[in-house]
Formats: structure tokens, C-alpha cells, sequence
């Protein structure tokens, strides 16, 4: 009974400990809060003390990390906006070259209109006079570009060798030297080993139209030269030239080119004269065959 008792007594004691170490925790408790409440309420009410350590804790990692990764998503973003500037200029070359090839297809298309253009008018304006047939160089090669031209008309559309060419404002080219049966070889005013020559005229206001032969220069490429001009001639720089009629070959009045330069010969004896053809001989492209006309003393 006494054994009872006394445990009993020792069961009372451990219970009220216990009771007591529970009100000291919750007065502790309540004692932390009222701390952290004065002191969220000393800091003007904007963050609790755990929020002001997890920001400082932040934004000491942050000013570590962020510094390498801003420069690494920057880098990054450059060479994106640098692909990407480079696939737009690409883009605008690619755009351009199409432009600068338009606008030369253009220019060219242009340039053929007008040409035919002036084939028709001359051709409306002599239908009368000459027979032609239109023709388009389609041959020319560089070792002989001031010599010769092929031409895509032939036997077939009644061309013959002798036949004059001519340019699509009338001004003279060359004469058919070979005739196939759809295409022909023309000799140019400007092939300086032309032997024959084209008997021709100067016309001037200032007396008798002085008369002489037109072969291609020898001494200034492209253009050609007037010989056994009269000393007594009176021909001046900017007289034009023409096709005197006296040869069956060519036509009277087709327009050969313009004086530039006068000088004597050797001898003295005669004038010559050097002159630039009034075709573009460096730009053929339509031209016409002179089948018949335009003959005459």
C-alpha cells in the first residue's frame, strides 16, 4: 500500500513538469512572435525579417550568377539578330540582282523597240524605192569584228552576193560577199582589206559634191577613209557622206558617215579624209538586205 502510494506521488510530480514545460514553450513562443512582430512593425510594415533574409540571401546569389548568364543570354541573343541580319542582307542582294537584271532586260528590250522602230519608219519611208528584206546578225566573231557579220536571211529569201546592207536608219553596213541557203556572210565598210571600196560623195553647199572611195581605215580602227579626194575640193570636218550611185552594188544617197579629220597625201596630189560610220558598227543587230533600187548615175 505504502509502494502505492508513493508512485502514485511520482506520477503527480512527472505530470506537472510536463504541464510546465508546455506553458514554457507556448510563453516562449508567444514572446518570439511579439519580438517579430515589433520588428516587422519597427521596419515600417513592408517585409517580415524572414522575407528581408531570403532577399539578401537572393541577391547575394543573384549578383553572383546573374552577371555570367546576362553576358551568355546576351552573346546569344547577338548572334541570333546576327543570323538573322545576315539571312535579311542575303535576301536583299538576292533582290537586287534581280532588280539590276530586270531593269538591263529592260534597258535592252527598250533599246530593240526602238530599232525596230526605226526599221519600220525608214522602212515606210523608202518602201518605194528599194526592195529589202529585214534581216538580224546572229554571228560575229572577235578576230574579224570590224570585217564581217552573219546575217539570218539567205538563197532562201532570195539573197544574193553584191547585195548592200544596210543599217535600220538606211546608213550603209556592207555587202553580201556569201549567200548560203538560209544565212549569209556580210563584209563590213570598215574591213580595211575590202579591196574594192565604195564610190562615194561628200555632200557640201559649197560647189560640186567631190567625189572618192570609202574603204575601212588602216590607221584608225572602226572608222574608215576617203581617198583621191581633188586638193581643190572643198570638204570640211562635219560633211557628210554618201553612196555615189556609180556602182550597181550599192545605192545612190545610202549614208556611209561624217568627215572628222582632212589631210593631204603623200604626195600632195590628192585629200583624203577620215570618217566615222554613221552605223554603230559595234552594236548590229537588225539590219536589211537592198534586193533591188536606188540605182542611178
Amino acid at each position: 500500500m505504502t509502494r502505492f502510494l508513493a508512485g502514485k506521488g511520482s506520477g503527480i510530480r512527472v505530470s506537472r513538469l510536463l504541464t510546465n514545460r508546455r506553458l514554457f514553450v507556448l510563453l516562449a513562443s508567444f514572446i518570439i512572435l511579439l519580438i517579430i512582430a515589433g520588428l516587422t512593425l519597427r521596419g515600417g510594415g513592408l517585409f517580415s525579417l524572414p522575407e528581408q533574409v531570403l532577399l539578401d540571401v537572393d541577391s547575394s546569389v543573384s549578383s553572383i550568377i546573374y552577371p555570367p548568364i546576362s553576358k551568355v543570354t546576351g552573346f546569344i541573343s547577338g548572334v541570333r539578330q546576327l543570323h538573322e541580319m545576315y539571312v535579311e542582307n542575303s535576301q536583299l542582294k538576292s533582290q537586287l540582282v534581280q532588280y539590276e537584271r530586270l531593269k538591263a532586260q529592260l534597258r535592252t528590250d527598250s533599246e530593240t523597240i526602238g530599232e525596230l522602230r526605226t526599221m519600220l519608219h525608214f522602212r515606210h519611208e523608202v518602201q518605194s524605192k528599194y526592195t529589202m528584206v529585214a534581216a538580224d546578225v546572229v554571228g560575229r566573231d572577235p578576230s574579224t569584228w570590224n570585217s564581217e557579220v552573219i546575217i539570218d536571211v539567205g538563197k532562201a529569201d532570195n539573197v544574193k552576193a553584191g547585195m548592200a546592207v544596210i543599217g535600220p536608219d538606211g546608213s550603209l553596213i556592207g555587202k553580201i560577199i556569201l549567200a548560203g541557203q538560209l544565212s549569209s556572210k556580210v563584209a563590213l565598210i570598215t574591213d580595211a582589206q575590202q579591196g574594192d571600196g565604195v564610190s562615194a560623195l561628200v555632200q557640201t553647199k559649197r560647189g560640186t559634191p567631190p567625189f572618192g572611195i570609202v574603204v575601212g581605215s588602216s590607221s584608225y580602227s572602226g572608222y574608215l577613209e576617203m581617198g583621191f579626194l581633188s586638193p581643190l575640193a572643198d570638204v570640211q570636218v562635219g560633211d557628210p557622206v554618201v553612196t555615189s550611185g556609180l556602182s550597181t552594188q550599192f545605192p545612190k544617197g545610202l549614208l556611209i558617215g561624217t568627215i572628222t579629220k582632212i589631210g593631204q597625201s603623200s604626195g600632195g596630189v590628192t585629200q583624203y579624209a577620215i570618217i566615222r560610220p554613221s552605223a554603230d558598227m559595234n552594236y548590229l543587230e537588225h539590219c536589211f538586205v537592198v534586193q533591188s533600187g536606188g540605182t542611178g548615175p
